[in-house]
């Protein structure tokens, strides 16, 4: 059996197997879109290690979970108040990460307080993605931040955990 259609304004005369090819090729493709959005949507967890020099020094961080990529980040600005405070500071960071797939860029607010040690503070915090080039053009989260700063070794160490999508 056939159905006519209409090809460059002339009738003519299309098989019903091929109809039917043609609608069945068009829902499949129309649910792979729908799988593809869905999925680049989904979030995944992302945690972002590293370790730095204290001062205006380069850092080196790795991360795992939704992507992996390592290399240098930066600290862009650096913010400090709650000065004077019984309890530490806040310091809030514009810091960016240079992977060797593209860089992106976090601000975060961090709560530095002071422990037992005078040469260690803790960290707790929050960040989010603000900017991303190359494979992170897209990228898009959220996390907590924890860690600490230790004058006696000169060194910061923090773990940005959170939850992160490509849109």
């Amino acid at each position: 059996m056939a159905l006519a259609s209409i090809f460059r304004g002339r009738l003519r005369s299309v098989p019903l197997s091929q109809l039917s090819l043609t609608v069945l090729l068009a829902a499949l493709m129309s649910s792979l879109a729908l799988t593809d959005v869905a999925a680049a949507t989904q979030r995944e967890v992302l945690v972002i290690n590293t370790t730095k020099p204290l001062g205006p020094a380069l850092g080196q961080f790795s991360t795992s979970g939704a992507f992996s990529d390592s290399g240098l980040f930066a600290t862009e600005q650096r913010i400090v108040s709650a000065l004077p405070s019984p309890f530490g500071v806040v310091t809030h960071l514009l810091l960016r990460f240079d992977g060797k797939n593209g860089t992106f860029t976090i601000r975060t607010e961090i709560i530095e307080t002071v422990t037992n040690d005078p040469n260690i503070f803790n960290n707790e915090g929050t960040w989010v993605i603000v900017d991303g080039t190359g494979a992170y053009a897209a990228l898009y989260g959220t996390g907590d931040v924890e860690g600490t700063v230790n004058d006696l070794v000169n060194l910061i160490t923090r773990d940005y955990t959170g939850l992160v999508h490509f849109k």
